[in-house]
């Protein structure tokens, strides 16, 4: 079994679709048994791309699990919230008070924020982030947000201190445009603290401790992050965790509603970076909160921290990951080589491979046969060449197959149909050259034997809702580009493969219940298919026309000895 969880956003449809490998990739995620996402928004990217690229189609099962079939399997999607471990900060912050260290000053151990200890002396109000020295990090929009403040509101230039610490290395590997960043974060603070002094303490290093994360956690009041893009920053937890286990008044969070933990941490404030009156508005807010309001919205995280701690996130996807169904060796196959090509074709648990030798012996005993194909994805691939399927000519049969059947029927004792769902005029297109070779259209509605007259399944039934459920259908199609209705003989169906695939499928099971209501009082059945929805009479399908087939071959008075079936028809 196979667990994949994926610590970074899944790009939108529109954005996925640019990847030169875009179908490949998914292939290979497709793999996995279990794949595990942050947040359900980044899960509904990943089956919009299923969706669009693959033509998978995603349900829902019972505790809450979304699942995708691909290929015979079962790939199930889990939307699962890790955190830290509560426990492990607990103990390394009691270890430190212990050891002293939390009381000490932080010029003893982070000299660049030594004038963080003058501002906890005269209490001053401290907000705090910590972030890399990345663009994509916000920074900027902050420090912007704090001079804002500081302009507009007088009664914060004093007793108010914001620290920045970044981070130049990601991984201990150095982010490539940390220095452009740095100049152009320096001049913003620079401007502000030659205007509001000492209202700034901006601190760059390569690398922060957990214990300097720690004190300074401690030592604010506020929590500060204005991502514009990210997934994964537990740095949150840690401020609220710890200000939790030490019992410090509660801090408040403000947060970018682009960082992953701002839609689970329902306490914090959560904000637009791009708006720099929405970010003052929420830097007031913060510091004018009441304790009683602090305390309400500090109690909704802790809860949330201590219910998705690490350990249980691990320990709910490994239960998960078992609980997947078994797989045995013979239940699958494994087709193609490489990222391009590879994937696991599910066989189900009780398929039993062909034995062609077996079947050949009994193909030369038997003295009555009877064959029964199926057209599209059988004969030939499902897509070959099916440009427009209303247009006739579009329809074409390879050589080989037609002399490959042209040769079974050309056997006295054979008997050969193929049976399709497309129109007369389109099977006849294709296989009217073959003589003696039986066909059934419509899925079983017209037929006829070995090139003689054409013949109904059912016939004097009433035809009546058949104009009931063209108008239904003509109605929907003007409302969906790229759909179209189709007639036929005993069916008419509604065609979406060219639409919006997510728009499509809404469309045509709103039209598929609004069938089924205008059309109760008829011997109508309404049926959905991949990339449509038809209206046929309830006592017309293949398998009817299969047991007709087979009595008709009986009727000489010999008994069929040997039936071949071979289609992709469930």
């Amino acid at each position: 079994k196979i667990g994949l969880f994926l610590h970074s956003p899944f790009p939108a449809s529109d954005v996925w679709r640019s990847i030169a490998v875009r179908h490949e990739l998914l292939r290979a995620l497709l793999n996995a048994d279990l794949i595990g996402f942050l947040l359900f928004e980044y899960t509904r990217n990943f089956l919009s791309c299923c969706k669009r690229m693959l033509g998978l189609e995603y349900e829902f099962h019972k505790g809450g699990y979304l699942g995708v079939e691909y290929e015979g399997r079962h790939i199930m999607l889990q939307v699962a919230t890790f955190g830290i471990s509560p426990q492990k900060i607990s103990a390394r912050l009691n270890a430190m008070r212990d050891a002293g260290t939390l009381s000490e000053t932080f010029a003893a151990n982070v000299p660049a924020l030594a004038q963080l200890d003058e501002a906890r002396s005269r209490k001053a109000v401290v907000i705090a982030g910590v972030d890399y020295l990345d663009r994509l990090k916000g920074v900027a929009h902050k420090f912007l947000a704090w001079e804002t403040l500081l302009q507009e509101y007088p009664r914060y230039r004093a007793g108010h201190l914001l620290v920045q610490v970044c981070v130049g290395a990601r991984n201990r590997i150095h982010l490539s445009e940390a220095s452009d960043v740095e100049r152009e974060l320096q001049s913003i603070v620079d401007r502000i603290n030659q205007t509001y002094p000492g209202s700034v303490l901006f601190h760059v290093a390569p690398q922060i401790s957990r214990n300097a994360r720690l004190m300074l956690w401690c030592a604010a009041d506020i929590f500060v992050c204005t991502s514009v893009r990210e997934s994964i920053n537990v740095w949150p937890l840690e401020f609220v965790q710890a200000r939790h286990s030490q019992a410090l008044p509660p801090g408040v969070l403000i947060l970018s509603e682009f960082t992953g933990f701002a839609r689970l941490l329902n306490g914090a404030l959560r904000v637009n970076p791009f708006s720099q009156s929405e970010l003052v508005e929420s830097f007031d807010k913060a510091l004018v909160m009441p304790h009683a309001e602090r305390a309400a919205r500090g109690h909704k995280d802790v809860c949330h921290i201590e219910r998705c701690s690490l350990e249980e996130f691990a320990r709910r996807f490994i239960t998960d990951l078992k609980s997947c169904a078994s797989k045995r060796e013979e239940d699958f196959v494994s087709v193609g080589f490489g990222l391009a090509s590879f994937r696991l074709v599910g066989m189900g648990a009780r398929f039993e491979q062909l034995d062609t030798t077996n079947v050949l012996d009994k193909f030369q005993s038997s003295c009555n046969r009877t064959l029964l194909l199926d057209w599209g994805g059988t004969l030939t691939p499902a897509n070959s060449g099916f440009l427009d399927p209303r247009d006739i000519a579009g329809y074409t049969v390879p050589p080989r197959v037609l002399n490959a059947l042209g040769t079974l029927c050309a056997d006295p004792k054979t008997n050969v149909m193929v049976l399709s769902g497309l129109s007369k005029d389109q099977v006849m297109h294709a296989f009217g050259s073959v003589p003696r070779l039986s066909l059934a259209v419509e899925h079983g509605f017209n037929y006829c034997l070995q090139g003689g007259p054409w013949q109904e399944l059912v016939g004097g039934a009433d035809a009546s809702w058949f104009s009931v459920a063209e108008s239904v259908m003509d109605t929907y199609s003007a409302r969906t580009h790229g759909a179209y209705v189709q007639a036929k003989g005993s069916s008419i169906s509604w065609h979406f493969q060219e639409s919006d695939p997510e728009f499509g499928v809404m469309q045509a099971k709103e039209m598929q219940l609004t069938l089924q209501q205008v059309l109760s009082a008829f011997p109508v059945v309404v049926r959905t298919g991949k990339g449509y929805v038809e209206a046929c009479r309830n006592d017309v399908n293949k398998g009817a026309m299969a047991d007709r087939f087979v009595e008709l071959c009986s009727a000489n008075g010999k008994p069929v000895d040997f039936v071949f079936c071979a289609g992709d028809d469930s």
